[in-house]
């Protein structure tokens, strides 16, 4: 929306018959519009504020200005000399159009007006998003009928997708963790207790964090995602403890508390590790640091909660869930001297004695991934997926605002030809689904949604 102005329509000749210069109508104007705070002084035990008069309220008061006198002493005002009429800022210094596509099939680009409307703290953002829905679809039953209101950037749908896809995650991390307790236990009751383990985890870690005062946002819900993996490491030795303590003969309620409480030293020492690798994040300072906040936190409960579940949860649904093997098994030793244990026995063993000589290649190998790693290109935050990507144009800064358009409108048609795949000046098939379905262009500034951005070059983007 261009901003409204006051213009001035003054004669050369009338304004040289009162000895005047346009320049000078300017100096009068600013010196008559005070805006600026006249201090304070005072008096006694009070302070006095003062604020001059003389700020332009309407139009009129800009034509009650005097600027003259007459030959009799009579003042001349601004009114007399000048005509003064309201208007636009011509030319502009900013617009916003909206291109989009039409039930034909025909694009279409029309200047338009973006709102930028933030969520207030400790909201969600479902509740947010159909909110605004409500409020635009009254607006537009008294908006005319040719005007479009459409949706620049949807934050709450992005969110809804992130949501859907920590789920899809969960998902197919209780599948992967049942597959695996099935190939490497072979017993499904064992496996069902992984299964049930995640979930009591993740309902821990929920009402954990609703304490500590964290939404469930983005970083959280990446950091909850990151976890699954590292959910199961704790239950998994816990419950195969418990099916230990069974095949070697030992009652249900023995075995079960037995169990994992003989590997809770090994069990609190991994949890303890996995803590430590993300605590680093809280040394993090600015915007950064405040960004990612909630992943070492997210991310310690997580795995708090994961063993607490391996010491409580999990002997309690072994107990339940687990019986003894209806046949005898083969006993440890005999497991360790044949197939992969076998090998991987031999391996352990042998890196026991040498174990200086591991430790020394451990500390081989971290050079190694120390110098690969200083060749990386480095980038703090990974691209994101989202609904829409943007363009920065940057012009010369002495260009007009009009080719700064017409640039836009070429990047337009660029666009429009890469992602449709369309050939140089002709159209996308008929009947075919297109993947861009509107644009919306910032001419002469960044949109109000991209302000974070550096913008040190110009201002015609």
């Amino acid at each position: 929306m261009l901003p409204q102005v006051v213009y001035l329509e003054y004669s050369q000749d009338r304004l040289a018959e009162y000895g005047l210069q346009p320049a000078a109508l300017g100096q009068l104007l600013r010196a008559r519009n005070i805006i600026a705070p006249g201090g304070a002084f005072e008096t006694g035990q009070r302070q006095i504020i003062i604020n001059p008069s003389g700020q332009f309220e309407s139009r009129d008061a800009i034509g009650e200005v005097s600027v003259a006198k007459t030959s009799t002493g009579a003042p001349v005002y601004l009114r007399d000399l000048v005509k003064i009429f309201p208007g636009y800022q011509a030319p502009a210094t900013y617009l916003n159009y909206y291109t989009w596509l039409n039930s034909t099939g025909q694009w279409q680009r029309s200047r338009a007006v973006t709102l930028a409307i933030y969520m207030r703290d400790q909201q969600q953002i479902a509740q947010f998003g159909q909110s605004i829905d409500e409020k635009l679809a009254q607006l537009k039953q008294i908006l005319p009928a040719d005007l479009i209101i459409a949706h620049t950037s949807d934050q709450p749908l992005q969110v809804k997708e992130n949501i859907h896809l920590f789920l899809r995650a969960l998902l197919e991390a209780i599948i992967l963790v049942v597959g695996v307790s099935l190939i490497g236990f072979w017993e499904w009751r064992l496996a069902l207790i992984m299964a049930l383990a995640i979930p009591i985890t993740l309902a821990m870690t929920f009402g954990v964090t609703y304490m500590l005062g964290i939404d469930l946002q983005q970083v959280s819900v990446a950091t909850l995602i990151i976890a699954l993996g590292l959910l199961v490491d704790v239950p998994v030795v816990a419950g195969d403890g418990i099916k230990r303590g069974l095949a070697e003969g030992l009652p249900p309620r023995v075995a079960a508390w037995l169990g994992p409480t003989k590997l809770a030293t090994a069990i609190f020492y991994a949890t303890l590790t996995n803590i430590i690798a993300y605590l680093p994040f809280l040394m993090l300072s600015g915007n950064t640091g405040e960004f990612l906040k909630s992943l070492p936190i997210v991310m310690t409960t997580a795995l708090l909660c994961a063993l607490v579940v391996a010491m409580t949860f999990v002997p309690l649904l072994g107990y339940y869930i687990q019986r003894p093997p209806a046949r005898k098994e083969s006993t440890i030793e005999e497991k360790r001297e044949r197939g992969f244990y076998g090998f991987y026995n031999r391996l352990v063993g042998r890196a026991i004695h040498r174990r200086w000589s591991v430790l020394a290649g451990s500390f081989v190998f971290l050079l190694i991934g120390g110098f690969a790693a200083s060749h990386l290109k480095s980038q703090f935050f990974p691209e994101d997926v989202q609904y829409w990507f943007y363009l920065d144009i940057w012009l010369p800064n002495d260009v007009p605002l009009s080719a700064t358009n017409d640039t836009a409108v070429r990047a337009e048609q660029v666009v429009r030809r890469v992602i449709e795949g369309a050939p140089e000046g002709g159209t996308k098939e008929k009947g075919t689904e297109h993947l861009l379905t509107s644009v919306t262009s910032f001419i002469g500034g960044g949109g109000p949604r991209f302000l974070v951005f550096h913008r040190s070059r110009s201002d015609s983007d």
